[in-house]
């Protein structure tokens, strides 16, 4: 028997090593074209261009050994490594990228399935705005920047141990505010590649028996984050500080309820009125907001995923629109504490990265 669902048996111990000795890695390699299309008029280059790419990735195959990997269908847990070519050398250049990522079954046939793969990281660019040389690159701020992968794959066997694949794939960068010009990068592509797997997946079988039922009390929780983020073209980093108070209910082993409050402290308040072209009033300014967000959590072990909606019910200046969006990633380092990283934007512009540490009571 296998420790599954959260029930351990201590005669399974030795049968649990021997499938993780022999838990299995796959390697790959996929193809890339398709093209960046302009989404702002003062983003020439971007009116369409020929992206090619190449990527070399590695996955572990899961067992089923944690409860976690039985819930989401025995995930996949990768590696890639990915070169792009914009097809506009002089003013967007080359990026190479380092992700990780979850790949899920969605449908599973005899031989083949479908697949879908969700994951993120970071992105180096060879090019990127400077005014003095390159200033028509108003995408691509930063030489650093994140970024998030979607890549839906079609996979069948050619042989006993190697698989093709066809594929749709998107891909999104970002710096996320820390520098202006922060227009971002969003193109599509197509894709064709081959899967390598050594070793054969051996599963024990899952034992016919109810999950345990998640905890379903409410509980509170505090995060404090902090970001940077640059407003203008020419300016500095500003620092931005955020207190989170919020409740959190399971409503299921992988899902959870958010409901809370945000307060906010912005220092870029000044920039932001230029930005916007309006007078920068004399007096001083209020630096304060705060908002109400609902949201939910996806767990996956001590990993989870935060999809937050708020609306400011504090917002004296009037500089930002009345809704914004957080999304990001949670990590239960010990016990109650957690460590994240947050996308704070307002509908489609991002606006700071919090880095934050949070505790729940």
């Amino acid at each position: 028997m296998l420790l599954v669902l959260g029930f351990y048996q201590p005669d399974a111990v030795a049968q649990i090593t021997a499938l993780q000795a022999n838990n299995p890695w796959s390697f790959g390699v996929n193809g890339y074209y398709g093209g960046l299309f302009r989404y702002k008029s003062d983003l020439p280059p971007l009116s369409f261009t020929n992206t090619t790419g190449v990527e070399v990735y590695a996955h572990q195959h899961t067992l089923g050994d944690k409860p976690w990997q039985v819930l989401y269908r025995y995930p996949q847990i990768g590696f890639a490594f990915s070169y792009y070519h914009y097809g506009v050398p002089d003013e967007l250049g080359e990026a190479f990228t380092l992700t990780t990522y979850l790949d899920n079954v969605l449908l599973q046939g005899r031989k083949n399935s479908l697949r879908l793969n969700l994951g993120t990281g970071l992105v180096y660019s060879t090019r990127y705005y400077i005014p003095e040389i390159n200033e028509g690159n108003k995408a691509i701020g930063s030489p650093l920047a994140f970024v998030l992968r979607a890549t839906l794959r079609y996979e069948f066997p050619l042989r006993r141990n190697t698989f093709l694949n066809v594929n749709l794939a998107f891909r999104h960068f970002s710096n996320g505010g820390l520098n202006k010009p922060n227009n971002g990068m969003n193109f599509p592509m197509v894709g064709l590649g081959a899967r390598f797997q050594h070793r054969e997946v051996m599963r024990e079988p899952t034992p016919e028996e109810a999950p345990p039922a998640p905890d379903k009390s409410t509980h509170l929780n505090v995060r404090l984050g902090v970001g940077v983020k640059e407003v203008l073209l020419v300016d500095e980093k500003h620092p931005v500080y955020n207190l989170s108070v919020y409740g959190s209910r399971r409503i299921s082993n992988a899902s959870a309820l958010l409901l809370g409050a945000d307060g906010f402290y912005d220092t870029a308040l000044r920039e932001e009125f230029i930005n916007v072209g309006l007078p920068v009033p004399d007096e001083d300014l209020d630096a304060r907001m705060a908002g109400l967000t609902v949201g939910h959590e996806l767990h996956l072990n001590r990993l989870s995923v935060v999809v937050q909606l708020g609306r400011y019910i504090y917002q004296p200046l009037g500089l930002f629109p009345d809704y914004y969006q957080r999304y990001g990633l949670k990590y239960n380092i010990y016990n109650r504490m957690s460590a994240s990283v947050m996308l704070l934007a307002h509908t489609r512009t991002a606006n700071v990265v919090e880095w934050g540490a949070g505790w729940q009571l």
